[in-house]
């Protein structure tokens, strides 16, 4: 039986769309060498204290500074995480990249 989306349904299935293709687009960039832009990291969400999770599948935890849903200042967990450089400062979660800031345990040591 093939499923009718419309109202609320549709425009919730479009939205995943429109968020699984910019996914895959920045998926296939980060494969091919090319990590994200400074238009890509310029607005992004800033992590700190940052470290591994899992939702159950892999995402990170940490202080967010300047999300767009969550504002700032909030102990948060991301989506699901498909890419990560720290040493270049950045992940990509289901959702959006993030700049990351220290890690958990490093940020834990300049606080003793």
């Amino acid at each position: 039986m093939k499923r009718r989306y419309d109202g609320p349904a549709l425009a919730l299935a479009l939205e995943e769309i429109a968020r699984l293709e910019a996914l895959t687009a920045d998926l296939r960039r980060i494969l091919e060498g090319e990590g994200p832009t400074a238009a890509d990291l310029k607005d992004a969400p800033f992590l700190n204290g940052w470290q591994h999770a899992t939702r159950p599948l892999t995402c990170l935890t940490g202080m967010v500074e300047g999300h767009p849903d969550l504002g700032t200042g909030r102990y948060i967990r991301t989506s699901v995480l498909w890419s990560i450089d720290p040493a270049e400062g950045w992940a990509r979660t289901f959702s959006r990249f993030y700049r990351l800031g220290k890690p958990r345990y490093a940020v834990e040591d300049m606080y003793g």
